[in-house]
């Protein structure tokens, strides 16, 4: 691609117009009074002042180049979604894998982005897909020169680096056009000529450039395509801290405190750090808070001022945690939060099977399970009846008694452990409410046998099972955006905490919630399944019924959240699309410096010889040769003359269009087809001769 043009040696300051040589014209007679007579005189050359030689262009190419990539960088950088790339800027773009921008706002699922660096990288494949031709008219420039300084030499060794007329066509189309069409016909010319000798250097480099900006176009549109295939959108969110709310739950002091003042009349034996923690603890349901608000919240009531959920990362559901309520739909869905809260979680084992049984299998004892007083009965008497009186009932467990058997059995002045122990007896009516008349009791579900259950038959269903349950002070997160609450940590609760939010289900107050909860289960499902649900309703149930005892409490991190349209381009074709861009821009300005020291003349036209330039402007040889590299006009002037006297002219014409005759008269149309023994474009009147002699050459 380096030439070294030299400057045109002093011989070639003069060229003769020889008229004798020129082609037949193709204008008639009847136009000879616009023809004027055609100059005699010699045209002259003269050097001409370095230029800045296709400034224009090149400077339009550079700015489109480099601004595409300016316009890429803004839509990639000037919006950059910092949450989700985990940082801002190139370097934690290229540490996370993309580029991560928003898009625009999301107000609902059907919200749309407009991915505006795709918008970029179509608009640039694009425009570069149809700029190689302007580039080829920057190394048309070089190839003229070279050209010219080879046609001004004259000597035998320079003329073998001249374009035959095959070569000369092929480079036209090779830099006219800079299509596959044209690059395939030069590279089969190339293989077909290996044994021809040498082929011309301008002819080569031509070639080659030809290809490489015809492959870097291509690669273009790679990139893009690629970048298309690996972009995507999706709907995010936004957080802006915005002012704290009372959305939290903690411990309402205040109540033990009032209850402690209210019943000051009872007498308390023992003083507890925890002064709910007193024998008159009665108030769990004498007080409306007492048991009302734990009802309303188990029971799910809209007029519930708390609830207990599953965080959605609990996948499992071993957790359970207390969250504010009520919660209409959208109520917190624009913000995000962190809450202090209360959790719980159960663990429960069937003892049905570790209990003595009669005859008939009913449980009769339980002390080799760790229970003896389990069957209970109500008062206590176990008369030929009794198997069909059992109560449902949860009792607390400390020290191996069973606490709270009966209204006046509540002796839990002693803290419970945590986790507390709990041993629960449940048993259900037959459809016909009647037991040991023959009545179906249950059958077991679809591939479960009746020993894998965890309920006895006999007399009524019947489970007896312990609990670990366990409660916890947490923080849960809450974002509203997916209505997703997840589960950050949680801190085995204290001693004291546990002794009075297990108070409310040990008093009974989740009994019938929790046997009406699990009943199907229990009564179709297997032993496993069965406990998993015991499990899951204990620990909820245990948090509902102790609601009373709950009041607001500040949230922290509290956000609005801002719905918007997150858009994800990987890093690789976007770099794989700038550096191709860059490498495209460095070509052109490659192409352009080398162009600017290129040496030319201009040629002095002869008076009556500029009709077709301004009186001021003065051919430049270079452009002239850079015309005939990419313009076929040039050659259907010079094969198809007008006859009118400025054929001479219209070869320097400024403009291109005006370099062939362009007339209206019948013998100026041109006609294809064959003209006697040659196939090609005939002037019109040449066309009819031929015709007019074809019979008699049918004749011969």
């Amino acid at each position: 691609m380096d030439f070294k043009p030299t400057q045109f040696s002093d011989s070639s300051t003069s060229v003769s117009r020889d008229l004798e040589s020129e082609p037949q014209t193709g204008v008639s007679s009847a136009s000879d009074e616009k023809i004027a007579l055609a100059p005699t005189q010699e045209w002259t050359t003269r050097p001409t002042k370095p230029r800045l030689i296709g400034l224009l262009p090149t400077a339009a190419l550079l700015l489109m180049i480099f601004g595409l990539m300016a316009l890429m960088f803004r839509a990639l950088l000037g919006f950059q979604c910092e949450k989700t790339q985990k940082g801002l800027g190139i370097l934690a773009a290229l540490r996370i894998g993309f580029f991560a921008t928003i898009e625009g706002e999301a107000r609902n699922l059907d919200s749309r982005s407009h991915l505006w660096a795709l918008t970029v990288s179509s608009l640039t494949n694009n425009l570069i897909s149809n700029t190689s031709s302007i580039v080829m008219t920057l190394v048309a420039y070089r190839i003229g020169a070279e050209w010219l300084r080879l046609s001004d030499s004259r000597t035998g060794s320079n003329s073998a680096e001249t374009p035959n007329p095959v070569q000369y066509g092929l480079l036209v189309r090779l830099i006219g056009s800079s299509s596959i069409t044209s690059i395939g016909e030069a590279c089969v010319y190339t293989a077909r000529s290996w044994n021809r000798g040498r082929l011309p250097r301008i002819f080569r480099h031509s070639m080659w450039l030809a290809a490489a900006v015809w492959l870097l176009a291509r690669l273009v549109g790679l990139a893009d395509l690629w970048l298309h295939s690996e972009s995507y959108s999706f709907r995010n969110y936004l957080e802006v801290p915005t002012t704290p709310s009372m959305l939290g739950v903690s411990f309402n002091q205040s109540i033990c405190a009032a209850m402690e003042s209210k019943y000051s009349d009872v007498q308390t034996p023992n003083s507890t750090v925890l002064s709910c923690q007193r024998p008159y603890e009665s108030f769990a349901a004498s007080e409306h808070w007492g048991i009302d608000v734990g009802l309303d919240v188990m029971t799910g009531s809209s007029d519930a001022a708390f609830g207990v959920e599953w965080p959605d990362t609990d996948m499992v559901m071993s957790t359970a945690v207390v969250i504010p309520n009520p919660r209409p739909a959208g109520a917190f869905d624009d913000l995000a939060f962190t809450i202090p809260t209360f959790g719980a979680r159960a663990s429960c084992t069937s003892i049905n099977d570790l209990c003595e049984k009669d005859e008939k299998g009913a449980v009769i004892n339980c002390t080799s399970a760790g229970y003896p007083e389990l069957p209970y009965v109500v008062g206590g008497s176990r008369d030929a009846s009794w198997k069909g009186r059992i109560k449902n009932r949860i009792f607390g467990v400390i020290g191996g008694r069973l606490l709270n058997k009966e209204w006046t059995d509540l002796n839990s002045t002693s803290f419970t452990e945590n986790p507390t122990s709990l041993a629960v007896q449940l048993q259900w009516e037959t459809p016909t409410q009647r037991a040991g008349t023959g009545d179906h009791v249950h059958s077991a579900g679809a591939g479960i046998e009746e020993t894998e259950m965890a309920i006895d038959s006999f007399p009524l269903p019947t489970l007896y099972a312990n609990c670990s349950l366990t409660f916890y002070d947490a923080f849960v997160k809450w974002i509203g955006d997916n209505r997703t609450l997840s589960l950050l940590n949680t801190t085995v609760a204290s001693q004291e905490l546990a002794s009075a939010l297990w108070l409310p289900v040990v008093r009974q107050h989740a009994t019938e919630q929790v046997a009406a909860n699990i009943m199907y289960t229990a009564r179709r499902r297997s032993k496993v399944e069965t406990m998993a649900e015991l499990s899951r309703n204990i620990a909820k149930l245990s948090l509902g019924a102790a609601a009373g005892f709950y009041e607001p409490a500040e949230a922290s991190k509290v956000e609005d959240l801002f719905s918007v349209m997150v858009a994800i381009y990987p890093v690789a074709p976007v770099i794989t699309l700038l550096v191709l861009l860059s490498t495209y821009g460095l070509l052109v300005l490659t192409l352009f410096l080398s162009s600017c020291g290129l040496p030319d003349r201009s040629i002095i036209l002869p008076p009556g010889a500029d009709g077709y330039r301004g009186d001021e402007l003065e051919p430049s040889m270079l452009t002239l040769a850079q015309r005939w590299l990419t313009n076929p006009l040039p050659l259907v002037g010079l094969s198809y003359p007008g006859g009118d006297g400025q054929d001479g002219a219209r070869s320097a014409a400024y403009f291109a269009m005006n370099s062939a005759y362009d007339g209206n008269e019948g013998p100026a149309r041109l006609a294809i087809g064959l003209s006697g023994e040659r196939f090609g474009v005939t002037p019109w009147g040449q066309r009819r001769d031929d015709a007019e002699d074809a019979p008699e050459a049918r004749k011969i």
